[in-house]
This record gives C-alpha cells, sequence and structure tokens, in this order.
C-alpha cells in the first residue's frame, strides 16, 4: 500500500505567513535596491529572492567567508570547471566568477525557478556562466521517509574540478542526500574536490543542545521544524559519513561547526569530499 503523508496540523496557517512574508518583502524590494544604489552597493538580488536564500543579513557576508575558505583549502584553480548544486539567487556567483579561468564553466542549478531566472538575467553578459533549473522533484516539503524520484545533474561525468553543496545537504532527508552524494561522485573529477556543508551532531552521545535546536526525529536525523521538516535538517556524523562512504566518495577533512562547535566558521559543518 502507498504511503500517504498529511501535512501536519497548522502548515496551511503557516505556509500563509510565508506567503505573506514574501509580498512584504516583495513590496519592499524596489525600496531596497534605491537605498543600495545611494549607498554605491553592488546589486544583489530582490529582498524576496535573497530571503528565499536564507537570513537576508548574511547573504553577501556568508559568500565572501566561504569564498576566503575555498582559498584557504586551495580546492579551486584557475582552470577548473565548477558545479555549484542548489546555487539559488547566485550568491557565490561574483566571488566564484572573479577566481574561474576563461574559457572555463561554471553550472549553477536549482529547484527554484524564480531564483534561477533572476541569475540568468543578471549575469548574462559572461559566457561562462550557465544556469539550470533542475529537473528534479523539489525535496522540499518531503516528509520524513516519503518516496523520492531519480534525478541527475545537468553535468556530463568527471564534468567538475570542483563541486559545490553550499546549505544543500541541510534541507535533504536521507533518501534525497543519498541520491545526491551519487550524483557528486559522478560529477566530480577523480582527485578532486566537493565541499558541501552540513548540520552533523554526534548520535551516540545526543546532547540537550542538540533536542533543543532539532526536536524532532530520533538518533540518526533530526529537524526543527515539524510544519516544514525540510526547513532544517541534522544527521548524526556516523550516518552522513556512512552515506559518504556507501556512494563511492570519502570524507578527506572537516572543519566542525554546528555540533560539536569548534572553530566555527558559519553555522555548518564543512566537509571536504573527494573520490
Amino acid at each position: 500500500m502507498k504511503a500517504i503523508f498529511a501535512p501536519p496540523p497548522g502548515a496551511a496557517y503557516a505556509n500563509l505567513l510565508r506567503l505573506a512574508r514574501t509580498t512584504a518583502l516583495w513590496l519592499a524590494s524596489p525600496f531596497d535596491a534605491i537605498v543600495r544604489g545611494m549607498a554605491g552597493k553592488p546589486a544583489v538580488p530582490p529582498l524576496w529572492l535573497r530571503r528565499h536564500a536564507g537570513p537576508v543579513a548574511g547573504f553577501e557576508s556568508s559568500a565572501r567567508d566561504m569564498a576566503a575558505f575555498l582559498d584557504r583549502l586551495g580546492v579551486l584553480e584557475e582552470s577548473d570547471d565548477v558545479l555549484d548544486i542548489g546555487c539559488g539567487v547566485g550568491s557565490m556567483i561574483p566571488e566564484i566568477a572573479a577566481r574561474l579561468g576563461p574559457g572555463r564553466r561554471y553550472v549553477g542549478f536549482d529547484v527554484h525557478a524564480p531564483s534561477i531566472r533572476w541569475c540568468q538575467k543578471r549575469f548574462r553578459s559572461d559566457s561562462r556562466l550557465h544556469f539550470e533549473l533542475a529537473l528534479v522533484a523539489s525535496p522540499y516539503g518531503r516528509r520524513y521517509g516519503e518516496p523520492v524520484a531519480s534525478y541527475r545533474f545537468p553535468v556530463e561525468d568527471a564534468f567538475a574540478g570542483l563541486v559545490l553543496a553550499k546549505s544543500v545537504f541541510t534541507h535533504l532527508f536521507e533518501q534525497d542526500a543519498r541520491a545526491y552524494l551519487s550524483e557528486i561522485r559522478r560529477a566530480l573529477k577523480p582527485g578532486r574536490a566537493a565541499v558541501v556543508t552540513a548540520f552533523l551532531f554526534d548520535g551516540d552521545k545526543e546532547s540537550a543542545p542538540v533536542v533543543r535546536a532539532f526536536p524532532f526525529g530520533d538518533g540518526r536525523v533530526r529537524w526543527r521544524s515539524e510544519l516544514r521538516p525540510t526547513a532544517a535538517i541534522s544527521y548524526a556524523r556516523s550516518v552522513f559519513f556512512g552515506m559518504v562512504r556507501e556512494s563511492g566518495l570519502r570524507v578527506q577533512w572537516m572543519s566542525p561547526g554546528y555540533f560539536p562547535g569548534t572553530d566555527r566558521l558559519t553555522g555548518q559543518d564543512i566537509l571536504l569530499l573527494g573520490h
């Protein structure tokens, strides 16, 4: 029998609140653009699209932090082609474009059509940059354990010298995460690196801070909101590392972020993956 995943009580009300917030930000976007222009700040996506990608205040700073981190790792070379998974509205594009060699390719894809349309228009003058609306079923809003569709990223095998998945696995349940990891392996050149971020916790020592931050789920995977589970998902570190191994990748290095909470760069753990 096919499982039925009914939305929890209050989901409709939460959707209305999100719609109201998006509408308010859409109305405020022209004023925000004028203020930024008068201050001599560079063009950025409208407020409502920036908020779709995360907290508005951190839109530019988080991209700069990640770019600096990539520089310290030395994982992006001028001769590389780049695959940006879940590129959203392109927060990383100015940073990557500045480091991308002539004639190289950047491919960013996302399930959010308005973000991809904005990127295609904003960056159309740079022939190195390509944007694709993901031809996969969106994982956002899926319930825990719900069946998933098959995936194929919009690049050929061994395309990328660098694969970036920034704030992607924080929205994916296990079946989706496994599919994405397998596709990362297919798209990544042997000997090169994928940089992914995630919320990881110690499943053997589940602590009160973990339960407070992610109150729903179990010892394998936990999430922050009952109404929107995919808004923020965390994995037991052993579970996530196991999925990485099963996909044919390995964790080469990790910078702890949210849990266990040392040397925090942002709120997420940063992992360097390779074949």
